[in-house]
């Protein structure tokens, strides 16, 4: 739109369309140069409503005798009572306001002369109730209503000292686009803190409009030109409050109270947010016609914000709100992205989610803390079976009756090269003495193989009636020759490609634990022995008891007792694993490391995880943190969109 504005004391185009009502008002106050109002009324012949507003402004006139008097500007240096007048800053429809000093202070003031016409018409019941109200303002105090020093007369004029405040008109600031919805309500929101204060002191302001609030460099915010509306209107009707600002009653004659202030300052408040001013009847219809709503969509307004302005915009002043602190009160509510209820839901949401999954973090910190602890013993345990099995070898191959037979299987002069090997003869006796000799705990394993030092084998507990054989050429059993002991894991592929003899059955889904041990006579290796058990027999079973989980080994041929995982699982840590449609919480070490008497490979304690309900539910636990999640982002989307 364009038309025309006023500025200082120039009217400028902006519309083409219709004018604004503050420039029509000026127009009818004859407060114009002589281009302007040919441009004026030449506008005037051509829009019906702006002649609508017109006429409209014209009610509220009384006809006042001719008066040319304009402001008369005082030169600088002017002595106004105590004050010295410096420059002016500023004029209205009531005056001109200086900067000044104060000698006595040594301050700056800003000094408001009204205007000579207005001050000449004055009575004097008149200029004793303008002081009067001056002087009421004068003892407010109030961060954002702008501070009166000093009231008084000058040469007849009346004349008000007031605080210098270096900043900005709010006009000025929504003008320059810095003031963005947040923004917005922030400064009317101290701007209606300022109202309120002045109507508890029994003031109205009747002329609210941006132009009268001043905004600080220091960033507050200040109501100025209180009180004098009313007055002014005994005298000189002409301007009744600012049109484009004015509420209903206004327009209709009716007397000024605190909510009419209300409807001034949320028709203010509508221009900054929506960047116009509310659509409402002009002319003789704005006596009772109400402010258009909806408001436009496009701008980022809360919509409790919306519904404080429909209130106060009401054409009945009985149907806004029942003061303007209740008004100030309900915008500084509604001017939050989202309500209280809304923030303490979403704290109560997070609360949850994070409870739940700290309880579900403690439980695997225990399960963790229990798996860590049971594979630490997992070495030491598959160690003692080392121990017992060399105890068992000790017992039951120690014997003398026992020893001599490997000695003399062996032929241990064939072995100093003063005879040939041992007979066939020698090595069936040999046989004879160890299937009748009781050899403790050996002979109730799943392999047992006894070799004399040439290589034969001497006793195969899975064929008692066989002898003489060569021994397989095992490197585990080979390496015994040279006094070295040895443990390893075999599966079912390496027991096929060795060929062992066993006592049961193999099977797939299970490891054998092989031992081969040196028999020794003195410091000479008269033989070897190869035994063998599967794990899956109870050994596993013995070591779940000992450490508190289920125990599972891995072979390095690929080979598995106790499970069959698809993969591996990484040594060192917890995992999970799901396995036949079970959660499982395993934790793995390292077999066979130096010094550590276990057979090579990886041994893994495992623990199924119980199917959780309730709040330990995974199912929850997923829902509440999805649930959190869009709380918190519908949180930062209001903040955003409406900040």
């Amino acid at each position: 739109m364009s038309g025309v504005f006023a500025s200082g004391d120039v009217i400028t185009a902006v519309s083409p369309d219709c004018l604004d009502e503050n420039a029509v008002a000026r127009y009818l106050a004859d407060d114009t140069r002589d281009d302007e109002r040919e441009a004026v009324r030449a506008h005037l012949d051509t829009c019906d409503r702006c002649r609508d507003l017109v006429a409209g402004l014209v009610r509220t006139m009384v006809t006042p005798e001719h008066d040319d008097v304009l402001p008369r500007m005082l030169p600088r240096g002017t002595n106004l009572s105590r004050y010295v007048v410096l420059d002016p800053i500023g004029r209205g429809g009531m005056g001109v306001v200086y900067a000044a000093y104060d000698p006595e202070l040594d301050r700056k003031v800003a000094l408001k002369l009204l205007r000579s016409d207005l001050s000449s018409t004055v009575s004097s019941l008149g200029r004793s109730q303008l002081l009067a109200e001056a002087q009421a303002m004068a003892r407010l105090s109030h961060p954002n209503i702008i501070t009166v020093f000093d009231v008084g007369t000058w040469n007849d004029e009346v004349f008000f000292a007031m605080e210098f405040v270096r900043g900005q008109t709010l006009r000025t600031e929504q003008a320059d686009g810095q003031a963005r919805p947040r923004r917005a309500l922030d400064l009317y929101l101290a701007a209606g803190t300022g109202l309120a204060a002045a109507h508890q002191a029994g003031i109205v302001h009747r002329d609210f409009k941006p132009d009268n609030v001043l905004v600080g460099e220091d960033g507050r915010v200040r109501v100025t030109d209180f009180g004098l509306a009313r007055t002014t209107e005994k005298v000189d009707a002409r301007m009744a409050g600012t049109p484009a600002y004015m509420a209903p009653e206004q327009w209709r004659g009716a007397s000024a109270n605190e909510r009419t202030d209300q409807y001034s300052f949320c028709v203010a408040l509508y221009e900054a947010l929506y960047g116009e001013r509310p659509v409402r009847p002009v002319g003789e219809r704005a006596a009772s016609g109400p402010a258009g709503f909806p408001p436009p969509r496009t701008a980022r307004v809360p919509p409790g914000v919306v519904r404080v302005l429909q209130r106060g915009l009401q054409p009945e002043p009985a149907h806004r709100w029942p003061s303007m602190d209740a008004l100030v009160a309900a915008l500084r509510e509604a001017r939050r992205p989202f309500r209280t209820w809304a923030l303490v839901a979403t704290a109560m949401l997070v609360l949850a989610t994070a409870g739940v999954w700290g309880q579900h973090g403690l439980a695997l910190l225990r399960v963790t803390r229990e798996l860590t602890t049971a594979a630490a013993l997992l070495p030491g345990l598959l160690g003692a079976q080392a121990d017992l099995i060399d105890l068992q070898a000790q017992v039951g191959l120690g014997a003398e009756g026992v020893l001599a037979a490997f000695g003399l299987a062996s032929n241990m002069d064939a072995a100093l090269g003063l005879a040939e090997k041992a007979s066939e003869h020698q090595i069936a006796e040999a046989h004879e003495v160890m299937r009748s000799a009781d050899l403790p705990g050996l002979k109730s394993r799943d392999a047992l193989l006894l070799v004399n030092s040439w290589g034969s084998v001497v006793f195969n507990l899975a064929d008692a009636e066989a002898n003489g054989a060569a021994a397989p050429g095992v490197p585990l059993l080979v390496g015994t020759m040279d006094g070295t002991s040895g443990d390893e894991l075999w599966s079912l592929a390496t027991l096929r490609r060795i060929d062992i003899p066993l006592v049961r059955a193999p099977r797939d889904d299970d490891l054998l634990l092989v031992s081969a041990r040196p028999v020794m006579r003195g410091t000479s290796v008269v033989g070897a022995m190869l035994t063998g058990s599967w794990l899956d027999r109870g050994l596993l079973a013995e070591l779940g008891r000992a450490v508190g989980a289920r125990v599972a080994l891995h072979a390095p041929d690929g080979g598995w007792a106790g499970a069959r995982w698809s993969v591996v699982p990484p040594v060192g840590k917890l995992v999970h694993l799901q396995a036949e449609g079970r959660e499982l919480a395993v934790f793995g070490v390292e077999l066979g490391t130096p010094g550590s008497r276990t057979p090579p490979g990886e041994g893994f304690v495992y623990r199924e995880l119980a199917a959780e309900s309730g709040l330990a539910s995974p199912v929850l636990r997923w829902t509440l943190t999805l649930a959190s999640l869009a709380a918190l982002a519908w949180l930062a989307w209001r903040r955003w969109w409406f900040g």
